[in-house]
C-alpha cells in the first residue's frame, strides 16, 4: 500500500488575500458617504419647503410691486384651494417702464403648503422673464370665489427641489461604489515572491 501525501502548492503563488483593514476601510467610506448624502438631501428639502414664506404676494383682486434682483424667469403662484380658479392670461405683469410682460402657463404640476396657512396649497400657474432688474407690477383683475386667495411672486422651486435630491443620490451613488470597488479590491489574488 503506497501512502499518498496532499498535493503541495507551487512555491510562489497563493489563493485569494483578504485585508480586514481594506474590507473595514470600504464599509466606513459607504456609511460616511450615504450619511453625507442623507443630511445634504435633509437639508436641501427643509430650504424649499421654507422658499415659499419669501415670496411677495397679492390679494386676488389685487396688485403687488416686485423688486427683481435677477434677471430671467420668475414664477406666479395661486394659492388657494381651486388651482383651477385663475390661470396664466388672468396675469398681468408691468415692467417698470411700463412695458406691458408676455405671460405663459407654468408647464409643470408644481405645488407647495403654504406657510402659516395649514391645508392651503400653492400652485404654480405663469411664468415671465424679467431682461432686466427693477421693480415690475404684477396681479390680476380677475375674481375668485374664495376671499383669501392670493397671488404669490417668486423663484421657480423645481429645479431646486431637483438639485436637493439629485446632488445626494449621486454623491450616496459615487460612496456605495468607490466602497464596492474598495472592498472588492481586498480580495484580489496576489503573488508572492518565491525565495530562492
Amino acid at each position: 500500500m503506497r501512502a499518498t501525501t496532499p498535493p503541495v502548492r507551487p512555491r510562489g503563488t497563493s489563493g485569494s488575500y483578504r485585508d480586514p483593514l481594506g474590507f473595514g476601510l470600504a464599509a466606513l467610506m459607504a456609511i460616511i458617504g450615504v450619511s453625507t448624502a442623507t443630511v445634504w438631501c435633509i437639508t436641501g428639502i427643509l430650504d424649499q419647503t421654507q422658499a415659499p414664506a419669501e415670496f411677495v404676494r397679492a390679494d386676488v383682486p389685487g396688485t403687488v410691486s416686485v423688486v427683481l434682483t435677477q434677471v430671467g424667469q420668475h414664477v406666479v403662484y395661486f394659492e388657494g384651494d381651486d388651482a383651477t380658479a385663475l390661470s396664466a392670461g388672468q396675469v398681468d405683469v408691468t415692467a417698470a417702464n411700463g412695458a406691458a410682460v408676455t405671460v405663459r402657463p407654468y408647464a409643470l404640476d408644481l405645488r407647495y403648503d403654504v406657510p402659516a396657512r395649514p391645508g392651503t396649497l400653492g400652485t404654480a400657474i405663469a411664468v415671465f422673464d424679467a431682461d432686466r432688474t427693477g421693480s415690475y407690477s404684477v396681479g390680476t383683475r380677475a375674481t375668485v370665489t374664495e376671499p383669501e386667495a392670493q397671488l404669490a411672486v417668486g423663484d421657480d422651486l423645481a429645479p431646486a427641489a431637483v438639485r436637493a435630491v439629485a446632488g445626494p443620490a449621486l454623491l450616496a451613488l459615487l460612496s456605495v461604489l468607490a466602497a464596492v470597488a474598495g472592498a472588492a479590491h481586498t480580495w484580489t489574488p496576489r503573488n508572492r515572491r518565491s525565495h530562492p
